[in-house]
């Protein structure tokens, strides 16, 4: 069992493997029916979490992000603020990272991680 002392750092083997994600396009899928569903899942009494997650889901992240503009073309109102008032907690989170692009997520997981670690003076 190897030690790692004295600042080594244990190396990840090589691997000429290419990963990618799991979710693909889904066939058919339409923004103004998709907006629709998301509109009817958060109107009237409570939020119906499961069509949410349903949708969402199942959409690749080239099919979600157009949604935004799918919904403000629609209803006139940004979705990002109608979920964000009607989630809450890492669900909420979770919705809101799911609706961005892949440059902003990641601008802004950076953005929180050097927020959230101490500075430290050398």
């Amino acid at each position: 069992m190897p030690a790692y002392g004295g600042g080594a750092m244990p190396v990840a083997p090589f691997s000429n493997k290419v990963f990618r994600g799991t979710i693909i396009d889904f066939p058919g899928a339409d923004p103004l029916k998709d907006v629709e569903v998301l509109r009817k899942a958060m109107k009237g009494f409570g939020t119906d979490e499961q069509a949410i997650i349903d949708l969402l889901g199942s959409r690749s992240i080239k099919q979600r992000v157009p949604l935004l503009r799918a919904y403000k073309t629609s209803y006139g109102k940004d979705l990002i603020k109608d979920l964000h008032s009607e989630l809450s907690g890492d669900f909420r989170n979770l919705v809101m990272a799911m609706l961005k692009s892949p440059a902003e997520l990641d601008a802004s997981e950076l953005h929180s991680a050097m927020k959230a670690s101490p500075q430290k003076e050398i």
